[in-house]
């Protein structure tokens, strides 16, 4: 497997996400993503985390406070620091779609082949190798249309990994995958979570995963946010917003 260096933490002091047309309030966050470590946002707005989640990705920047994330402030970047800074972030959504033309290789490849000026082949050699740990059981010169659900998640989650990101981004990763198919894949996220920071949304529909590998629940409602040392806290808290959360899992 990839090891990936040991990285500054990703620190949120008091930052108000960007959320242009919501009429939802959003209370400033003050968190911090630790390596080898996976952070979940929790709360009833899907839309509401997800602007939390772009700005700790550092994909938006927030409104007021300070997002620094790898020791820079994310508002100070300037193009080109920014291009070179998302180069450490990877992405894995299951609702992230696949290029259909081309085949499953190179769909992982894409990534290294933009962002870097390493030889093709030398990116063809270790998109095989990242697929090969994946126990990717298929042709990898498949179309992903050719490909079942599972296998077009291995996919997406190689093409996040390609450039050994040192900060990982969920969104609803195991969405339309079946029970057996989100066992698997609970099991390859928990493995690469190790030396890099990990931050998800979309996890309370499987308590199973987060129970196991969480190690920061972060509640965010309207008006509030709680953080938790991990699911037992969480499932323990008194506050009653987070209980009426907990009482429809």
């Amino acid at each position: 497997m990839t090891e990936v260096s040991s990285i500054e933490t990703v620190v949120s002091s008091e930052a108000i996400p960007s959320a242009k047309g919501s009429s939802l309030s959003f209370p400033a966050l003050d968190c911090v993503l630790s390596a080898s470590q996976l952070s979940c946002l929790v709360g009833f707005s899907r839309p509401q985390l997800r602007a939390y989640l772009w700005m700790l990705a550092g994909i938006s920047r927030p409104i007021s406070g300070k997002v620094t994330i790898f020791g820079q402030e994310v508002a100070e970047l300037n193009e080109l620091q920014w291009r070179k800074f998302r180069c450490r972030i990877g992405y894995f959504s299951g609702n992230a779609p696949l290029h259909s033309a081309l085949h499953g290789l190179m769909n992982v490849m894409l990534p290294a082949l933009y962002h870097t000026h390493k030889p093709f082949e030398e990116i063809i050699d270790k998109a095989k190798k990242l697929l090969t740990e994946m126990n990717c059981q298929f042709e990898f010169t498949a179309l992903p249309s050719q490909l079942d659900s599972f296998q077009q998640a291995q996919l997406a989650l190689a093409r996040a990994l390609i450039l050994d990101p040192a900060l990982l981004i969920l969104e609803v990763p195991l969405n339309n995958l079946g029970a057996k198919e989100r066992e698997r894949m609970w099991e390859l996220l928990g493995d690469y979570k190790r030396n890099r920071a990990v931050c998800m949304i979309g996890g309370l529909q499987y308590p199973h995963f987060i129970e196991n590998h969480a190690d920061q629940i972060i509640f965010i409602a309207e008006h509030k946010m709680i953080n938790f040392n991990g699911w037992k806290s969480f499932l323990q808290s008194e506050d009653a917003i987070v209980q009426e959360l907990v009482s429809i899992l």
